[in-house]
């Protein structure tokens, strides 16, 4: 079996589980409800528009059509990662959970294509689930303007290019790292509850953490989390209705090379772990 067959072996595993079309699922309803729902509620419900500072018209504007890059990015650079992991650590790790990996390994199948073709797949489905995070911001957007009519200009279709490609570049990241921790582990569970632990805690804790000179500044400049933001703000700079921080002082180019390195670097160590595992322990 070749790379080319493993990959659609693998497609058409993924295609079949239930767990991968509810966070696809997921994906875009995370994008429509916090992205757009809450912030419009928020909007039009609250007491005198009290935002805690923010000017309700601005947050009004940026759920327009023309914001969409904006607004999905703002959730895909959050929660969008934690579905990427989970995506990652699901498709690797059930196949120990499943104790299927055994008979796949002594099937015939040579390792090193059979795990080529399995992370192609699972990255092919990080491409579907940023799909997924457009169709969730589309529907938002359109809702809004359903609700609230006013300016329905598009954004640029290169600002929509560059929006799908960094989202697609964040879940992947974070996708592969899933998958690595489930290798490593060999579990779902370890992968997941570790990766989020780590996304959800561990950078946070470690971004604020007051590290002076040149260590806190490898430090900061080499968390994905940081690298993401940075891409995010040079791709489209933040609206008032986007959640986070200041941007983060990480040229693009340097963040994309960055989060590349995650990439390749949890690609290469899951794939070099399970040629070199004995798969009978």
């Amino acid at each position: 079996m070749n790379a080319a067959a493993a990959f659609r072996a693998e497609l058409l595993k993924l295609r079949k589980r239930p767990g991968v079309w509810i966070l696809l699922a997921t994906m875009a309803g995370t994008v429509l409800l916090f992205g757009y729902v809450l912030f419009y509620l928020l909007v039009t419900q609250l007491p005198d528009g009290d935002l805690g500072g923010l000017d309700p018209s601005a947050v009004l504007d940026s759920l327009r059509p023309s914001e969409l890059p904006v607004q999905v990015l703002g959730m895909v650079s959050g929660l969008g990662g934690a579905i990427g992991l989970i995506l990652g650590g699901l498709a690797v790790g059930s196949e120990y959970g499943w104790r299927t990996t055994k008979t796949m390994v002594t099937q015939g199948p040579r390792r090193l294509p059979l795990m080529l073709g399995r992370l192609s797949a699972v990255l092919m489905m990080c491409l579907l689930l940023a799909v997924m995070a457009f169709l969730g911001g589309v529907a938002g957007t359109a809702l809004v303007s359903l609700l609230e009519p006013g300016d329905a200009a598009l954004p640029p279709a290169a600002d929509l290019l560059a929006a799908f490609g960094v989202a697609a570049l964040t879940i992947s990241v974070w996708c592969a790292i899933g998958s690595c921790l489930a290798m490593l582990f060999r579990s779902t569970a370890w992968a997941i509850g570790l990766g989020l632990l780590y996304a959800l805690a561990v950078e946070a804790i470690v971004g604020i953490l007051p590290l002076a000179g040149d260590l806190g500044d490898v430090v900061n400049k080499a968390l994905v989390g940081n690298n993401v933001a940075a891409l995010v703000a040079a791709t489209a700079p933040q609206s008032a209705a986007t959640v986070g921080g200041p941007a983060i002082d990480i040229d693009a180019g340097q963040a994309v090379a960055v989060l590349l390195a995650y990439l390749v670097a949890a690609i290469g160590i899951a794939t070099a772990v399970f040629i070199r595992r004995d798969i009978a322990t």
